[in-house]
């Protein structure tokens, strides 16, 4: 008898309300279709590959209940199947936790690498799983070892953590990131709209507060996981730093929801030696990679965290009104050092702990494992014009 296939349907119409996305909005690719770049997504049978799992972390903003789990994998060999499921969170491993009721189903409909931009998709049946807002929870992905053993395929990446890394031998070099890309929509249990994006972070596009005031982007973590992780992070030294190397810049990019003039910098940056001091800037979008310096788009800090610490940000207030920036443009927000003024900065930038994954390998005895999806955490504040 043939497997039960839950989600050959796309159930738009019992899931109004998005309850997580991480995809792009803007016109282009809604993530990452380059498949060496993604999850593996494995059964035990699979040719070439051991088999594996894969899970992005999200908080629902709202009680909901999710109805439609969509997720950016494709198809590279065996049987056509894969799962599609919510898992609660282990505290005590940070990682997956069991498959909620009513949580996980199954689809054939999985479109073949190198395409972009279908979803695999799959709807849950009955009312479909129950979320507590403010809560930890899984979307995993799984082969079915039973009916699909020899599934083998790639979880393509979100493009929102798209950082580049500066050194004046390679100029700007851009990455991915390491956060799986998904879209989880339902309804909300108390028939009120959810917030747009209900994504991880503190807030996500610009929103009006008294005095005109907006937070333009921030992809710092919630109160359930933390603002970043401090425990690493990606270099940024001046040329004169220790140890020495080469000096390095880092950069972050952003999409701006509405037209808005920025005024507040600020970065999980932490410092670990030298001089405190520290380039915080817009710069524009050249071609997918960092372009210039918007005029009247940079600042210097001094009041730089330790590294180690949690959770407090390296701020830059910009003079007079600030940048003015577009709707619907990408701009980089770019970690500079001070070559005159402090040659010998070391620091790190932080990743957001808004953008979470996790595998897993039974095969080589590796449980779920978390990992942060290196997208450098920041917040820039302003206001409309």
């Amino acid at each position: 008898m043939p497997p039960l296939l839950l989600g050959q349907d796309d159930g738009a119409a019992n899931a109004p309300d998005l309850i997580f996305s991480n995809l792009e909005t803007t016109p282009g690719e809604r993530f990452n279709s380059n498949q060496f770049a993604g999850f593996a997504v494995a059964g035990i049978s699979a040719i070439g590959v051991t088999e594996s799992g894969a899970a992005i972390l999200f908080v629902p903003k709202a009680d909901t209940r999710a109805k439609v789990l969509s997720a950016a994998i494709s198809y590279l060999s065996g049987a056509k199947l894969v799962n599609l499921g919510i898992y609660s969170n282990n505290e005590v491993t940070g990682s997956v936790g069991t498959l909620l009721p009513g949580g996980q189903g199954s689809t054939t409909k999985i479109p073949d690498a190198g395409e972009c931009c279908q979803l695999a998709k799959v709807v849950l049946p009955g009312e479909g799983a129950l979320l507590n807002k403010g809560t930890l929870y899984w979307l995993v992905a799984t082969a079915d070892d039973v009916n699909g053993p020899d599934f083998s395929g790639s979880w393509s990446l979100s493009n929102l953590p798209k950082s580049a890394n500066y050194s004046p031998s390679f100029l700007w070099q851009t990455y991915p990131g390491q956060w799986a890309a998904a879209q989880i929509a339902g309804t909300n249990v108390q028939t009120q709209h959810l917030e747009k994006a209900g994504r991880l972070g503190e807030a996500w596009s610009s929103a009006e507060a008294p005095n005109n005031k907006v937070t333009i982007f921030a992809n710092l973590g919630s109160s359930s996981v933390g603002r970043y992780d401090f425990r690493g992070g990606f270099p940024i030294k001046g040329k004169s730093a220790n140890p020495p190397g080469p000096e390095e810049w880092q950069a972050q990019t952003f999409t701006v929801a509405a037209n808005a003039h920025a005024t507040v910098l600020a970065a999980a940056i932490a410092y670990v030696s030298g001089t405190k001091k520290i380039n915080l800037g817009i710069y524009s979008d050249s071609d997918g990679n960092v372009g210039t310096p918007l005029p009247d788009g940079q600042g210097s800090a001094v009041d730089i965290p330790a590294s180690g610490m949690c959770c407090a940000l390296t701020e830059v207030k910009l003079p007079g009104s600030g940048v003015a920036l577009t709707k619907g443009t990408q701009y980089w927000l770019v970690a500079s050092t001070d070559g005159v003024n402090a040659p010998d900065f070391n620091g790190l930038w932080h990743s957001s702990l808004a953008a979470v994954s996790a595998y897993e390998q039974p095969e080589n005895f590796i449980n779920w494992s978390s990992l942060d999806g290196d997208w450098l955490g920041a917040r820039i504040q302003g206001t409309t014009p």
